[in-house]
């Protein structure tokens, strides 16, 4: 498989990966609401952003400080493509920030659910590491202060 259709599989057509932590931008769509605690509150299917609503989000502050975004994974276009995957849910999952955290890439959910997510189907991070990305992503930020990078909020 070529690099640039690394995104694709087999049965979706021509359609990219989903990346569940995109920009606030006009084409994304909203996959969730940031709670107090700092874990997303996923909405039963994404709301499409249309440049309107990314005014209107815009004007409260930086929105992905409030809100985490979906889009098409842009692979080699994103600063966290690898070359080969997305970096963001292979470092949270395998280079957790203290000894607390230690062994959490083989961490899945307990039970036997997963959190319902409206880009499961099409998600990037479910394709590569499947539930333990699951387990993990309620507890990833996108906006860290405005930059362009993440952290967790995984206890």
């Amino acid at each position: 498989m070529r690099a640039e259709d690394a995104g694709r599989a087999q049965g979706r057509g021509d359609r990219p990966r989903a990346c569940p932590s995109t920009p606030c931008r006009s084409g994304a769509s909203v996959l969730g609401v940031t709670t107090g605690a700092g874990r997303l509150a996923y909405l039963p299917m994404p709301v499409f952003v249309d440049s309107a609503f990314e005014a209107r989000l815009e004007a409260s502050g930086r929105p992905e400080s409030r809100y985490r975004f979906t889009g098409p994974c842009v692979e080699g276009e994103c600063a966290q493509w690898t070359g080969a995957r997305c970096g963001v849910i292979d470092h949270v999952l395998d280079d957790p920030p203290g000894p607390e955290r230690a062994g959490a890439a083989g961490t899945a959910l307990p039970g036997p659910f997963l959190p319902s997510c409206g880009i499961r189907a099409d998600c990037r991070w479910f394709a590569q590491r499947g539930a333990a990305a699951c387990a993990a992503c309620p507890s990833i930020v996108t906006d860290v202060g405005g930059s362009a990078t993440y952290r967790s909020t995984r206890p």
